[in-house]
């Protein structure tokens, strides 16, 4: 992004709480509530108008869903992000979603902790999920069918701090959150996202807890769900 401010719509069909959620994004400077929409039909409306860098918005709106209007953001203006905010924890909503185009998913009594973390990612091209939501991901991929590994697919091609970092990054830590936890940098734990994505060949989340999964770096039955 350059110097100009990201320019945000947000979507949901309760006043208040759009009212909220705009308070949490002014603190943050850079960003800049353009529009609100209160319907999905009205969300896609507002999109095509303004053309926005970022969509936050609910899946349960009247007219059409938050998912449906993803889709259609998604695939008619592709250079826009899609942060879904909902109430909704089920695997159904959350791989709809992400399958539709939603590049984040936070859970609506997170957001005020979250949500700023989950513009921050998403705005760098990277997916963004919910700690809760990252298990439920996990939880989805667990029981597929496995497959044989080739020696390139090992976690033995990851240093010992990028297995630890990827195991974080797959529990839904910001960059920020694990940079607190191992006591470096921002920057550094950036640097590292970068290259594990590089040596697997995956580039976002949900490809990387696929591989965590397959290679055994994670144990997903110890989550909480």
């Amino acid at each position: 992004m350059n110097s100009e401010k990201t320019r945000l719509i947000l979507a949901d069909d309760h006043a208040i709480f759009r009212e909220g959620i705009r308070s949490v994004l002014s603190a943050n400077q850079a960003l800049e509530v353009v529009g609100e929409a209160a319907t999905g039909l009205e969300v896609v409306d507002r999109v095509r108008d303004l053309r926005p860098d970022l969509v936050v918005m609910d899946i349960a709106m009247p007219e059409q869903s938050g998912i449906e209007a993803t889709r259609q953001i998604a695939e008619q203006y592709p250079e826009t992000r899609i942060i879904i905010l909902s109430v909704h924890s089920k695997k159904t909503f959350i791989m709809e979603a992400l399958k539709a185009g939603a590049r984040g998913y936070v859970l609506k009594d997170s957001a005020g902790e979250k949500l700023l973390d989950a513009v921050q990612v998403v705005l760098k091209g990277e997916c963004y999920l919910d700690s809760p939501v990252a298990a439920h991901i996990v939880d989805e991929f667990v029981h597929l069918p496995e497959r044989a590994e080739t020696d390139e697919e090992t976690p033995e091609r990851l240093t010992d701090r990028e297995r630890q970092i990827l195991r974080l990054i797959v529990e839904g830590m910001s960059n920020k959150k694990i940079a607190d936890k191992l006591c470096v940098s921002p920057k550094t734990v950036e640097n590292h996202r970068a290259h594990i994505m590089a040596k697997l060949g995956r580039h976002d989340v949900i490809g990387l807890v696929k591989y965590a999964i397959a290679s055994g770096l994670v144990d997903p039955e110890s989550w909480s769900r």
